[in-house]
């Protein structure tokens, strides 16, 4: 996703609008394998010149991604949308400028495909699941208890502590 900075380059204090939609964006490229995404991702924002060489790029982006419940290993799909602020710089490498990092850039036009994509895996839940009360997988024979019931026996004991069954306390029979 380009932002083509070339009308604000050198004009201090101005700013310009973006609307995009980006449909090219490869996850898997950049090393993210835990999610795709389903439908293009769009970002909405503007771009600020300082003035001191810096851009402020500002604004909201929206994806769906599609996920692998850790539960029990159904894809599913998660809405994810989020607010991002950074600066970007033509002539600094990765330096910090207040609270936020400077990216860097060349050129008339700012990549945030890197920085959009690693903000959207900070939106990701630690263990993505399909729904709330997804019950997972059966431990023994691996059937998806979300849709099948299974057979297998559920009072099974740790062979480790199999022999606290038959311990019993003073007055118990």
């Amino acid at each position: 996703m380009r932002l083509s900075i070339s009308k604000i380059k050198h004009q201090p204090a101005a700013s310009q609008q973006y609307q995009l939609v980006d449909d090219q964006l490869n996850p898997a490229a950049y090393g993210y394998t835990e999610f795709s995404f389903t439908e293009p991702v769009s970002f909405t924002g503007k771009v600020t010149n300082t003035g001191k060489g810096l851009f402020e790029v500002a604004g909201i982006y929206a994806a769906k991604l599609q996920l692998t419940c850790s539960r029990c290993l159904s894809p599913f799909e998660l809405p994810v949308t989020g607010e991002i602020t950074t600066l970007y710089g033509s002539s600094v490498e990765e330096e910090t400028a207040g609270e936020l990092a400077v990216h860097s850039f060349s050129g008339d036009n700012i990549d945030l495909d890197e920085f959009l994509l690693s903000e959207i895996s900070f939106a990701l839940p630690m263990q993505p699941l399909c729904k709330e009360d997804c019950r997972g997988l059966c431990p023994e024979c691996g059937t998806n208890l979300n849709y099948d019931a299974c057979s297998c026996a559920k009072e099974q004991i740790d062979p480790r502590w199999e022999k606290l069954a038959y311990f019993k306390f003073n007055g118990d029979e």
